[in-house]
C-alpha cells in the first residue's frame, strides 16, 4: 500500500502515487509557445542538443501541429540523422 506524504508535501523513499494518464488531444506548437515551454531535442547518432525557440516553431510548422507530428519531422542539423530523442520542460529555453 502507498504511504501518504510527509507534511509539507514531502515524500518518504518507495513512496509511489498514482497518475492518471493523459487521454485528450496532443500539445500543439501553439500550446507549447503559450504556455512557455522549453523543447529540448537531441540527437541519438551525434549527441548534438538543441532548444528551438517555440514560437518560431509554431510560425514556421503551424501552431495547430502537434507535438508528436512535428518532432518526426525533425532532421539532425549537425549529421542529418532523424533518430532524435525530445523532452518537453516547463522552463524557458536557456540563452
Amino acid at each position: 500500500m502507498p504511504r501518504r506524504a510527509k507534511a509539507g508535501g514531502a515524500l518518504a523513499a518507495g513512496d509511489i502515487r498514482k497518475v492518471k494518464p493523459y487521454r485528450g488531444p496532443p500539445m500543439t506548437l501553439g500550446n507549447a509557445a503559450a504556455a512557455k515551454l522549453c523543447l529540448m531535442i537531441g540527437c541519438k547518432a551525434c549527441g548534438y542538443r538543441s532548444e528551438p525557440e517555440q514560437a518560431e516553431q509554431a510560425r514556421w510548422y503551424g501552431p495547430e501541429t502537434s507535438v508528436p507530428e512535428w518532432r518526426r519531422r525533425l532532421v539532425c542539423s549537425r549529421c542529418g540523422s532523424r533518430s532524435v530523442d525530445m523532452v518537453v520542460t516547463g522552463t524557458e529555453p536557456r540563452r
